[in-house]
């Protein structure tokens, strides 16, 4: 895996220490850099075919942030995935028809499908993909705001499906930023992430 070491399957009772309470916190400005950086990849990429959301493309970062450049990173390596399979999972979200009264029950569902065999890097970018989809989908349908729910939403998966425990034993997000310097790491990552479209989509199709 990209960490080195091989994935475990999420565990029962996670005990929520500081350190897994601080990735949680921390999730919050990584997927929110995360959010920024794959929306202004897809403007810069598509155009005026590009799915637009001001509340995307405004968010406050703190570009020198070590948080800031985790979630670049993680938006470099999901951009794959974005590419590869918006046509699907833009069918998937219509097929789910989330609002903001069952986003987060499905976005529980999605989270333990996904790590139900166990935690990746992989599987941790696919989830904050699908994150960064649920948010598009919802704005596009009327709803200014959702953004910020999402981004509870999500710190609060990382944190009660033991995923921040998995972080927390990696040295935090930061661990992602070794990717950089390890080219069959983040080959490995990408890998995982398209095959786990695939996953996704499969699946919840099926269901």
């Amino acid at each position: 895996m990209a960490s080195g070491q091989g994935p475990g399957p999420p565990r029962e009772g996670c005990d929520d220490s500081p350190s897994e309470q601080q990735v949680a916190q921390d999730t919050e400005e990584v997927f929110r850099s995360f959010v920024f950086h794959l929306h202004q990849q897809e403007q810069g990429t598509q155009g005026a075919a590009a799915s637009a959301n001001p509340e995307m493309g405004n968010l406050s970062l703190e570009p020198n942030s070590v948080l800031s450049q985790v979630g670049q990173q993680l938006a470099i390596i999901g951009d794959d995935i974005n590419r590869r399979y918006d046509t699907e999972f833009q069918n998937l979200l219509e097929q789910l028809q989330p609002t903001a009264g069952n986003a987060y029950e499905l976005f529980t569902k999605i989270a333990s499908s996904l790590f139900k065999s166990g935690i990746s890097w992989g599987r941790v970018v696919a989830l904050l993909g699908f994150g960064y989809r649920l948010a598009l989908y919802v704005y596009q349908r009327g709803l200014t705001g959702f953004l910020g729910q999402v981004t509870c939403f999500l710190a609060d998966i990382i944190l009660h499906h033991c995923i921040a425990r998995w972080i927390a034993q990696r040295g935090g997000w930061v661990a992602v930023l070794n990717l950089r310097n390890n080219p069959i790491a983040i080959v490995m990552t990408i890998l995982g992430v398209v095959l786990l479209g695939q996953y996704m989509v499969q699946r919840f199709f099926r269901s």
